[in-house]
């Protein structure tokens, strides 16, 4: 509506705001990949370990 059209002409003149879409990534979005990537590392770990685990004491049951 007329209130979302002013809201983004306003956010194009206000340079600090026009600044976030700039080249490269901020700290803030790198540091939160960063973060992701770090958890997956940590979820393959305990998802091998479960697996090595698994593989070298297997239940056997009759």
């Amino acid at each position: 509506t007329g209130l979302t059209a002013a809201v983004l002409t306003a956010s194009m003149v206000i340079p600090e705001v026009a600044e976030a879409a700039g080249p490269g990534i901020s700290p803030s979005l790198k540091n939160f990949l960063l973060s992701i990537a770090a958890g997956g590392a940590v979820v393959v770990a305990i998802v091998g370990a479960v697996i090595g685990v698994s593989n070298f004491d297997p239940v056997k049951r009759s």
